[in-house]
């Protein structure tokens, strides 16, 4: 298995994978890349690249990118191509080694199929009209390891708990390369609080993107325990496990000196994004319905469509939730750790249609 793909690897597989895959909105929101005349040399260049030794990109390709490049959506400008596909490269080669280290055995190729699909879903306002800046910062958050810990430690203690943390890589459909993910231990019972969705760049600037529910089964009798962190406050309208994920969290930023933290706005893309999985969803729940009615006593019939039936519960008519939990409800948060730890300062004015709110810790 190749350890590393070169430029001419990643145009290829944008050619003939990537942009026929975003155009078709089958997964991810439609978008428009504008190439100047460099681009299309480079494309010319690869097409007749007689060492490429995956599918080899065609003429066709390229008409296909030139004829969508007025679709009805948001444009990218690609003012250097070299650049754009260089960093691109980096990406790719640098989360493959992230993911084998994290036990993930993901073929780099797949890997770089995934990341030239979705790595736009984690662009902000402002990265529209900075693409290039938008894969620097990509990149700073791969190779960023300040934070990797697969085995968990404890770093803290509450009540009669001991709190344990780790570190987790996320998909690329994720808002983030990391989480962070603390759980509270006694000799009896474990509960895992809700997950921060982080990123880190080379300043040491903190991003966080989202606080998320575990997906773990709740221990009731510890959080109840967690619910003491709502004693005072009179409307407590956030969850207080993920107040105290949060704290937590902040806590370990202070242990390595990071004292800037920006928690982006929305992710333009977000919102289709997540109304295209609800059409997805339906339509591969329907199609499942459909094979067990005809074979209703076939087991990988009949597990396939729990599998669906979840996955469409899980995802269907959520896009509004979901950006409630990305936009206000992350804003309540920082209302909230702010009334818990005074260190924590606001530096501007909250308003959910800025493209980001800055933190700075004292």
């Amino acid at each position: 298995m190749r350890n590393k793909l070169e430029l001419k690897d990643i145009v290829n597989i944008f050619l003939t994978y990537s942009i026929h895959q975003i155009k078709s909105e089958s997964e991810v929101p439609n978008i428009n890349f504008n190439f100047k005349q460099d681009g299309f040399d480079l494309f010319k260049k690869v097409i007749n690249d007689k060492e490429v030794d995956m599918h080899k990109a065609s003429k066709s390709d390229i008409d296909f990118l030139s004829e969508h490049l007025n679709d009805d959506c948001l444009t990218l400008n690609i003012n250097d191509s070299i650049c754009f596909f260089e960093k691109l490269k980096d990406i790719i080669n640098e989360s493959t080694k992230l993911f084998h280290q994290y036990g993930d055995k993901i073929h780099i190729r797949q890997n770089a199929i995934h990341v030239l699909r979705r790595i736009w879903l984690r662009m902000g306002v402002n990265d529209i009209s900075n693409v290039d800046s938008f894969l620097t910062n990509q990149l700073q958050f791969v190779r960023n390891k300040i934070f990797d810990n697969q085995d968990s430690i404890k770093v803290s203690t509450f009540q009669d708990c001991d709190v344990f943390m780790k570190t987790i890589v996320n998909e690329w459909w994720d808002e983030s390369t990391r989480s962070m993910v603390f759980t509270l231990k006694n000799d009896e019972e474990e509960y895992e609080l809700p997950h921060v969705l982080y990123d880190i760049n080379d300043k040491g600037i903190c991003y966080i993107y989202a606080v998320q529910s575990s997906k773990k089964t709740k221990n009731k009798h510890i959080e109840r325990k967690i619910y003491s962190l709502n004693k005072g406050i009179k409307n407590p309208n956030v969850h207080p496990s993920k107040v105290y994920s949060l704290l937590l969290f902040i806590e370990q930023l202070k242990s390595k000196n990071i004292k800037k933290i920006i928690v982006p706005g929305m992710q333009v893309f977000s919102y289709h994004y997540h109304e295209l999985l609800n059409i997805e969803a339906k339509r591969n729940l329907e199609e499942i319905k459909e094979i067990l009615n005809m074979y209703p006593d076939d087991d990988y019939a009949k597990n396939r469509y729990r599998y669906m039936q979840n996955w469409y519960d899980h995802v269907y008519q959520k896009q509004d939730l979901i950006s409630y939990l990305k936009t206000e409800e992350l804003i309540y948060l920082i209302y909230r750790i702010i009334e818990h730890d005074p260190s924590i300062e606001l530096l501007n004015e909250i308003n959910i249609q800025d493209d980001s709110l800055n933190i700075r810790l004292r």
